[in-house]
């Protein structure tokens, strides 16, 4: 299994974030100064959509997905019971490197992407019958937040990368951090 490994070496609690393209993997809990993360980077998310209709809420059943998927939200009509139901059908992507999302309701429904049951990115799909895509390659994007500081984001292709956070002591002035790739 592949994963990306987060390593601190500042004095400050470092707060990564990671995307595999537009999906954003993770928001790590602070790393402490001097440790070190390991987070897989194949890794199985949940979605949940939610919408309101008649001034209700409704929000489906969470389904577990990983890679390339399409989520439907719909409204189905149960005469039965005399009620109506909100669900998420989910399909093979079209796109081997998109998470597609769309919807049949009249309302905005938003799906919650959560892994490990935290939530990490919302979609909010306004139109019916559009689509909103996010892609997934094979391409990593990290930043960290340290001491309130906002480094610049680094890329890699290596689902095995080390990302480590470190004082940036090529500038003038001190307060500055940097993340290597290796």
């Amino acid at each position: 299994m592949s994963a990306l490994t987060f390593r601190n070496q500042t004095l400050y609690v470092a707060q990564f974030v990671a995307r595999k393209g537009q999906l954003i993997m993770a928001r790590l809990p602070g790393v402490a100064p001097q440790a070190e993360l390991l987070m897989p980077s194949d890794d199985v998310y949940s979605v949940v959509a939610t919408t309101i209709i008649d001034g209700n809420t409704y929000s489906t059943a969470p389904v577990a997905v990983a890679g390339p998927v399409e989520c439907l939200a719909q409204v189905k009509q149960n005469a039965q019971q005399g009620a109506y139901e909100f669900q998420m059908l989910i399909e093979p992507s079209p796109r081997a490197d998109q998470m597609r999302f769309q919807k049949t309701t009249i309302g905005p429904v938003t799906f919650t992407i959560s892994k490990s049951g935290i939530p990490v990115q919302s979609v909010v799909v306004s139109n019916s019958f559009m689509v909103e895509e996010l892609t997934i390659n094979d391409s990593y994007s990290v930043y960290a937040v340290i001491n309130g500081i906002t480094t610049e984001t680094v890329q890699t292709t290596d689902p095995n990368a080390v990302i480590t956070a470190v004082v940036d002591d090529t500038v003038l002035e001190g307060g500055y951090f940097t993340l290597t790739v290796a």
